[in-house]
């Protein structure tokens, strides 16, 4: 019987992986002088969807480094990548201040499925590689707070996803089995997090994930949802069937 849904937020409560995506990109582009255009890391920010900020500034410095290095006149990765974090945070915290852009980013698909799933007393989590500020002022601005029994995020683990950590940790909270909990999902690294943690998953597909988690071959096509208006009633559907 599952008895707890546990939410990914970023691409699957709110669409902010198009705004991380474009924050580091406006960095990348401002740090290298124009050398290297915003819409050449968005073209390649897709595989990194769903890692921890960490893995996300390792794989685009591996992607751009020798432009990278020579206009920061460094040949310190470690530096490079601590100069990409500031730039982007900066750029990043400017757009979460707008209150009005973010809430037309809302899910509005997922988050009627949280908050029907809240009514009908399920454990309702969120778990997300954001940090625990950003992860807090979102559910806020979604008006998600109160209907969220916990949440995990990357300050609460030692591996980001796909390593299953951070869903282990919460069926843990919960004392719960993994075949109890569903989770929602929106990313191949997600999808894999919580599978390595033996649960069930669906994911919920956007313009940046949909290829990525159609051609990763991890979840059957009833566990992927393309068509959002669907999402309650496929998800509450599998549901009734572990009755």
């Amino acid at each position: 019987m599952i008895k707890a849904l546990i939410f990914d937020l970023d691409g699957t409560l709110i669409q902010t992986e198009v705004l991380k995506a474009t924050s580091y990109a406006q960095a990348i582009q401002q740090l290298t002088n124009n050398a290297i255009q915003e819409k050449q890391v968005l073209d390649i920010f897709g595989k990194y969807v769903g890692l921890s900020r960490e893995k996300v500034v390792e794989g685009l410095y591996g992607e751009f480094s020798s432009e990278l290095d020579y206009h920061l006149d460094s040949q310190d990765s470690g530096n490079v990548k601590e100069r990409i974090i500031n730039k982007r945070l900066s750029i990043y915290d400017e757009i979460l201040k707008d209150t009005v852009l973010l809430s037309r980013h809302f899910c509005p698909f997922t988050l009627e499925l949280l908050r029907k799933a809240h009514l009908e007393k399920f454990h309702i989590v969120l778990a997300t590689m954001s940090h625990l500020p950003q992860a807090k002022r979102m559910v806020t601005i979604m008006g998600i707070a109160d209907k969220l029994e916990l949440i995990l995020t990357r300050d609460d683990v030692d591996k980001g996803k796909p390593d299953p950590e951070i869903y282990l940790k919460a069926k843990n909270r919960l004392n719960l089995n993994s075949d109890e909990c569903l989770v929602i999902e929106d990313s191949v690294n997600g999808i894999k997090a919580g599978l390595n943690a033996g649960m069930q998953v669906f994911a919920v597909t956007n313009d940046v994930t949909r290829l990525s988690v159609h051609s990763c071959n991890l979840l059957d096509d009833a566990y992927i949802v393309d068509t959002l208006e669907d999402l309650s009633s496929r998800v509450f559907g599998f549901i009734k069937t572990k009755l």
